[in-house]
């Protein structure tokens, strides 16, 4: 016979300031530790892969600038074409990935790009590391949706998307260190030991993200790093904020029913547009090589050119999680107010880029550059936000999740001007049509049990919480 623990949860009356800075600090000392196993492994973990992941998707644009062009001489719409090969492998594997990649690592094909000799090679190499790259993205916040509650969701998204960010940095001044000290070394251009470096630095990460990243919930069994208990604790914290765990199937007629929820195509609409948002800052690169005309000494050096843009990143990477921390602490897990914030910046920052004149002093149009990612911050909280209003169909949010991240488009800044506030009238649209199924369920009686987020008062399941605790004995349960 063996007797299940009971569920005791624990009451803070009052939040601390650390818990504000993070949330493990206001709760039991079991889910404490719980939490922390949970950060060290699928945090961790995650985010290296999804650093590893964005230095090679990035790595192409630091290659390009840096003699690739001359080498494989790509002119005209070939740089283009190569990115969108990239794009079209990454649309086909979305889905299929998922199941593909915990077998065979993307890493092999970024050795692979070291060795492109042509045009033609370079185009179907980029394919296949789309097509093996395309699930990580996707199934990593549908995996974190599966085990972060409210008040922890926007703050891990916040930092899993910041490795997005930080990958141009790492890629840049990394490009920039191996074409000064690598180029030429055994016969190699500098450009292809970017490759070669970026493909030996991604297998480690992968082996161990193979043996630390977890189930979910729902699927999880007791291993190495979490207990039995722990598993049921994890369940348990779901359940609470109505969460529900994989085991509906996939039929014809769920999919269709995906297709025409609300949720699911308002999410997919806003990523949809997303990459307008994007595109003037994946300009500032090729802003800056421009300035160099052949048979005239260089405005801007290799290193400059792949070192300038890095600043860019580093402010969405800064502003991204300031939003993440604001979200989940004082706003008390609403989502809405700083997406709609930064895209009405965002505005004002594409209408600046389109009147500053193109070729004008560095220090009028490259700060514009810098900031004008600062619509996408919104990434990481639209994720958290979709995840919480999907809470009752596991499926649903896996089949969001991958949606989202499929039909995405670019344009120039007079269309990302436009679209940014096509996103604020969306975003409000999801806010609106939320509010008002919330009331229903709440009228109806549906509503799931008040999660520690939803109500400062209300409770986080843990063990033996010292001076805040309520003891809530359940049934003892027992099973032969």
């Amino acid at each position: 016979m063996a007797e299940r623990p009971p569920s005791v949860t624990s009451v803070s009356k009052n939040r601390t300031w650390r818990g504000w800075l993070w949330d493990s600090a206001d709760v039991s000392k079991e889910e404490r530790r719980f939490l922390l196993k949970l950060d060290f492994t699928l945090l961790t973990f995650g985010t290296l892969g999804m650093l590893i992941k964005w230095i090679d998707t990035s790595n192409i644009t630091n290659a390009f600038v840096s003699g690739m062009k001359e080498d494989l001489n790509l002119y005209q719409n070939q740089y283009n074409y190569v990115v969108l090969s990239w794009t079209i492998g990454y649309i086909i594997g979305q889905w299929p990935s998922n199941f593909i990649l915990t077998r065979v690592p993307a890493h092999i094909f970024t050795f692979s790009l070291a060795g492109a000799k042509s045009y033609t090679h370079l185009l179907a190499l980029r394919f296949v590391v789309g097509l093996f790259e395309a699930g990580y993205w996707p199934a990593l916040y549908y995996i974190l949706g599966s085990w972060y509650n409210k008040r922890e969701l926007g703050k891990r998204n916040g930092i899993l998307q910041s490795a997005v960010s930080i990958a141009p940095i790492f890629s840049g001044f990394l490009q920039a260190g191996i074409y000064n000290s690598l180029d030429g070394h055994l016969g190699l251009a500098g450009w292809r030991w970017l490759f070669i470096i970026n493909g030996v630095i991604s297998l480690p990460v992968a082996v161990l993200a193979f043996f630390f990243l977890p189930d979910t919930p729902g699927t999880a069994k007791p291993n190495w790093v979490f207990t039995a208990r722990e598993v049921e604790l994890a369940k348990e914290r779901m359940a609470r904020v109505g969460r529900t765990p994989e085991g509906k199937p996939y039929t014809l007629k769920t999919i269709l029913g995906y297709l025409t929820s609300w949720k699911t195509l308002l999410f997919t609409l806003i990523f949809t547009m997303q990459p307008f948002g994007s595109q003037p800052a994946t300009s500032f690169v090729f802003w800056l090589k421009a300035h160099n005309k052949k048979g005239k000494p260089p405005v801007y050096t290799i290193a400059q050119i792949n070192e300038y843009p890095t600043i860019g990143n580093a402010f969405i990477a800064v502003y991204s999680l300031l939003t993440v921390w604001i979200s989940d602490g004082p706003l008390k897990g609403r989502r809405w107010p700083t997406i709609i914030f930064g895209n009405l910046i965002a505005i004002v920052i594409f209408t600046l880029l389109v009147v500053t004149p193109v070729f004008g002093p560095f220090s009028h149009r490259a700060p514009l550059y810098i900031m004008s990612s600062i619509g996408g911050s919104a990434v990481p909280l639209t994720m958290a936000w979709m995840t919480e209003l999907i809470s009752d169909n596991a499926e649903q949010r896996a089949f969001t999740a991958a949606a989202m991240n499929t039909l995405q488009f670019t344009a120039g800044n007079r269309a990302a001007a436009v679209v940014a506030g096509l996103n604020i009238i969306v975003y409000i649209i999801i806010a609106v049509l939320a509010h008002r199924e919330k009331l229903q369920k709440k009228r109806a009686g549906v509503l799931p049990p008040a999660s520690p987020i939803d109500d400062p008062e209300s409770s986080s399941i843990g063990e033996g919480s010292e001076k805040k605790v309520s003891l809530v004995q359940e049934q003892d349960h027992s099973c032969d």
